[in-house]
């Protein structure tokens, strides 16, 4: 319970609130319509100059609560995902502060070295200048003008979002202090082993020149022959063939046929592979081929991982190009020969065809095998390409030396935080997603051919014999490693390569801590309690947060994983530029003409940002959904729509019509702010005081206010439940439901004609749940709670009432779960509800009968006798919802039913009735035809349910429950087909 004396009014900011001055329009007149732009542009500036994100509490013993905003990449702007994540952070947070707790929420932006070199690369191209035109250095600090401009629009927009962030906090994956936490990082795996230097076959971009991570690699799925436009080539590539051509042994005069997708590597095979199971080739097994080109031997080989149901169950094994290749020659020890550089250029081992870029080799490829009478046959055949997402090109494997972090025994750890339940997967079904990448996890390649990023803190050192690698935050500290180690060098050179981002994302938890100094925040804030992402994520950086985490500060990042969905236009299709479906959240936040996306996207396209192909299904999708512009909805709108969706479901349909709803919804709050202000002008009470939520008589007389302080009970105790469990859907339909439905539909309705004591105690009530319900929204909707709540004190104020205030909604207390638990009437909800259910279809039966503008009489016939020992009351909140001129409530059949004046139509509710009196108000004839399709449809109902009631095997079989509703089912059809009679008869009679 709320018991706060005068001098704890403000328990989580020691400042007086006569010290705080609030924006200017708060105190003019409350305009008569909701505005997002009015209201929204100014509170943010203010929540951040008198600092209400940051920390409230001094005391080490007080509850704290952190956690990181993932950092988008300095790419471009946010979309419309980063709004989904920071709606339901800010949530997060916000419920966490407002329940006393001191809230560190960490911002940043990521260096993304692969994309952000690759749109820099796209903005020199479209200036006709390259990056070795540049050179390294200047280069470089083009993409740090490109960062400090998009730093600036990204912490922009998740300001225009209402993001409750600690700013101070903020920090770039390249800031020094990150920097240094990196190449410790690096240092300390690499000393321990656990970061070693190899040659390995990789993910090879040849437009990038660089290796990429899996999450940079689409699969496109091929099924039919199809031309992929390539980086480098002029016209499209085609995929979707299976190629088969033959090899001749060494020893005889046989051929053994073998299918491949890729005629372009044929110059590195080295070894055939076939199944140890497959009869066709058993007597192959052990002997060896010619090369067609470079007439060397090719051992052929039996392993089970190749496919007998693949081509002719033959293929030729390339190790150096073909990841599959790979383990097996590293199973069988065949030697591996690369064929291509880094741009995808056959190099000298390929004899006459070097020079050749790998397409162009393709065609050569086909054209010796047909020249040679060895090709026997070209089909199509549905395969997976493998596209770099970030440059559109093929992806080449390639063997190339590369640093590895060992990840075995560090993904061991991870799963066993998962099964000892120390960290907990939201949703828990992805445990099992965890255990099943972890448990088959690979070696992690760390290491990118780019100029942007974390250079790899390695010196190589040419000794006499070999080179040794040693790791160190500079050249003075690794020669000083190398001389007490006792190794002779003679060049000292660091490594050209950069880190892999995720790498040092992965060390993002506690490296914005201060992580490896001991620092206050690493100590108080360290580790976080939640880690709030997109599922697709899980592995590239959850798990491995959890792994590095683990290894290098001995504890787990954070307490908890809370999993969202990947957001879909309405449609379902995943949002890409590939569909032209991108939205921007600022354009749905402050509204946007087509024209204005339109240049937007003409600009990408000069810019090299989007393709040509991008752009054109960019600009059909806009003219196509957003025909008219994009109207202003508030970023309190956009969140609480986001946040009113299952973010725990694999997929979000963002339904622009959801979000339209949802603004109209803010306008309806708005509107009930403004029927309180009238009502208390009115009634002009002379006090509410500071208890104001515990009244020395809580239960009013008032039948609608004890209904209503039981709904706010209950939706204080709903929300309460749904934000401890992530479920922020059932907490914005329990918001929903409460302000819109009850409050405004059907309180505000029937409070509407009170007078004196009643008016005035419905003013109070209304007060009352208005405030705790701003306090409720908060999370989601922090402008307009904000405005509201600040003018709905200042209302008090200037009415002389005494009331609880914080100086911001965005730290006052939050209505905790059961502290309304004085106001709880279960009995009076299930007879008040029973009530509007009839309500309901008394409205139903006017429009039906065209009766909107009328007033007739009305009798509801029930049995409840909360309802009838309180008639008069049931009768006037009926009478004034609905519009009626009378209604009489009773418990059985009245004898106003059977009356020749009277002609009455009926309607079931649960087990009561209800019926409205029409004589003289409808039309005879069209009556008439309306009541015999209706009892037709009724009679029909009535024989079925019977039919089944009445069959020996349901009387045996069917649960007693099952048959007592069935039977009360009838009885109501019955009762109701009755009075359509009777209707009948009177209709016939007028």
């Amino acid at each position: 319970m709320w018991k706060r004396g005068p001098k704890q009014i403000f328990p989580l900011f020691n400042r007086s609130y006569s010290t705080i001055r609030l924006p200017k329009n708060v105190n003019s007149d409350m305009p008569k319509v909701y505005s997002p732009a009015l209201v929204e542009e100014k509170w943010y500036e203010w929540w951040e100059s008198n600092s209400f994100f940051k920390q409230h509490r001094s005391s080490s013993t007080s509850e704290k609560f952190s956690m990181v905003l993932p950092p988008p990449n300095i790419t471009g702007t946010l979309h419309i995902g980063h709004a989904l994540t920071c709606a339901i952070q800010d949530s997060i947070v916000c419920w966490n502060r407002m329940n006393g707790k001191d809230t560190y929420w960490f911002p940043g932006c990521d260096h993304a070295g692969i994309a952000t070199q690759a749109i820099v690369e796209k903005n020199l191209k479209y200036q006709n200048l390259t990056r070795e035109q540049l050179g390294r250095e200047k280069f470089v600090d083009e993409i740090w003008k490109w960062k400090d401009e998009k730093q600036v629009t990204i912490y922009q927009q998740l300001k225009g979002l209402g993001s409750t962030l600690n700013w101070d906090k903020a920090v770039f994956t390249m800031d020094p202090k990150l920097c240094y936490a990196v190449n410790e990082a690096f240092i300390r795996l690499h000393r321990r082993g656990i970061i070693y230097r190899k040659e390995s076959l990789v993910n090879w971009s040849c437009q990038l020149r660089s290796a990429i991570s899996d999450i940079e690699v689409d699969h496109q799925l091929i099924d039919e022959p199809k031309g992929i436009s390539v980086p480098g080539y002029d016209k499209p590539i085609t995929f979707g063939y299976i190629y088969k051509f033959d090899y001749k042994l060494s020893d005889s005069g046989e051929r053994i046929t073998v299918s491949t997708t890729r005629p372009e590597t044929i110059m590195g095979d080295m070894a055939i592979a076939v199944n140890p199971e497959d009869t066709r080739y058993s007597k192959y097994i052990g002997r060896s081929v010619i090369h067609p080109i470079r007439h060397d031997k090719l051992p052929i080989i039996a392993d089970s991982t190749v496919n007998q149901e693949f081509g002719t169950g033959a293929v030729k094994v390339t190790p150096a190009h073909d990841p599959k290749d790979y383990e097996i020659a590293v199973r069988h020890g065949i030697e591996m020969l690369s064929i291509f550089d880094d741009r995808g250029i056959a190099n000298s081992s390929c004899g006459e065809f070097s020079g050749l870029p790998r397409f162009e080799l393709r065609e050569k490829m086909i054209h010796f095998l047909r020249d040679s009478s060895l090709l026997k046959g070209i089909l199509p055949h549905n395969m997976s390409v493998p596209v770099c997402s970030r440059s559109g090109d093929i992806i080449e494997p390639l063997l190339r030396p590369q640093w590895f972090v060992s990840t075995q025994e560090m993904a061991q750890r991870a799963m066993e935080a998962v099964k000892s339940g120390n960290l907990k997967i939201h949703p828990p079904h992805f445990e099992n997603v965890w255990f099943e990448w972890l448990g088959n996890i690979k070696d992690w390649c760390i290491s990118r051919q780019l100029w942007w990023g974390h250079r790899v803190p390695a010196y190589n050192f040419a000794g006499e014999n070999d080179i040794t690698w040693i790791a160190a935050h500079n050249s003075q500290q690794a020669i000083e490693f190398a001389k007490h180690h006792g190794l002779s060098y003679s060049i000292v050179n660091q490594d050209e390569d950069v880190l892999d981002t995720w790498f040092s994302s992965s060390l993002f938890p506690f490296s914005v801590c201060g992580w490896p100094e001991q620092t206050a925040d690493l100590q108080k804030l360290f580790p976080l309690n939640l880690m709030e992402t997109g599922h697709d994520i899980l592995f590239f950086w959850v798990a491995r947060m959890v792994m590095m985490s683990l290894e290098l500060t001995g504890k787990l990042p954070f307490k908890e994983v809370l999993l969202h969905g990947i957001i879909c236009d309405s449609q379902g299709r995943k949002m890409s530029k590939s569909l032209g479906n991108v939205i921007d959240p600022l354009d749905l936040v402050y509204g946007s003409s087509l024209k204005c996306m339109e240049d937007k996207l003409k600009s990408s396209l000069l810019k090299g940002h989007l393709s040509l192909k991008e752009f054109e299904k960019s600009i059909a999708e806009k003219r196509t959904t957003f025909s008219d512009g994009i109207p202003q909805t508030g970023a309190d709108a956009l969140r609480f729509t986001l946040c009113s969706y299952n973010v725990k479901s694999h997929f979000i349909n963002l339904d622009m019509a959801i979000l339209k709803r949802n603004r109209l919804f803010c306008n309806k709050i708005w509107q009930l702010t403004r029927f309180l202000f009238l009502l208390l002008d009115e009634t002009s009470p002379t006090t509410i005081s500071k208890d104001i939520y515990l009244p020395d008589n809580p239960i009013d007389s008032l039948l609608v206010n004890q209904w209503i302080l039981n709904g706010l009970d209950k939706m204080v105790n709903e929300v309460n439940n749904a934000m401890s469990r992530y479920d922020f859907h059932h907490a914005t339909d329990a918001l929903y439901n409460f302000l819109y439905a009850s409050l405004c539909d059907v309180y505000l309705e029937i409070i509407k004609p009170s007078t004196g004591v009643d008016k005035q105690n419905s003013a109070h009530v209304l007060a009352v749940c208005l405030d705790v319900s701003l306090r409720c929204l908060a999370p989601f909707m922090p402008f307009l709670s904000e405005e509201l709540y600040q003018r709905l004190h200042k209302k008090f104020s200037d009415l002389g009432i005494r009331s609880p205030r914080s100086i911001s909604i965005l730290i006052a207390k939050y209505p905790v779960k059961d502290e309304f638990a004085l106001w709880r009437n279960e009995e009076l909800e299930k007879s008040f509800n029973l009530t509007l259910r009839a309500v309901t279809e008394l409205r139903n039966m006017k429009t039906e009968y065209g009766l909107a503008k009328s007033k007739p009489d009305a009798i509801f016939i029930c049995s409840s006798e909360q309802i009838l020992s309180q008639r008069d009351q049931y009768s006037k909140l009926v009478s004034t919802i609905v519009g009626l001129k009378s209604v009489t409530i009773c418990d059985d059949i009245s004898l106003e039913l059977n009356s020749n004046e009277k002609v009455w139509v009926s309607r079931t509710v649960d087990n009561c009735s209800v019926h409205v009196n029409v004589a003289g108000m409808v039309d005879r004839r069209m009556e008439l035809k309306k009541n015999q399709d209706k009892m037709k449809k009724l009679v029909e109902n009535l024989a079925k349910i019977e039919a089944n009631m009445n069959s020996s095997s349901y009387r045996l079989s069917a649960p007693s429950h099952v048959q007592e509703t069935h039977r009360l089912k009838a009885d109501s059809l019955r009762n109701e087909i009755n009075s359509l009679k009777l209707y009948a008869k009177k209709l016939d009679k007028m």
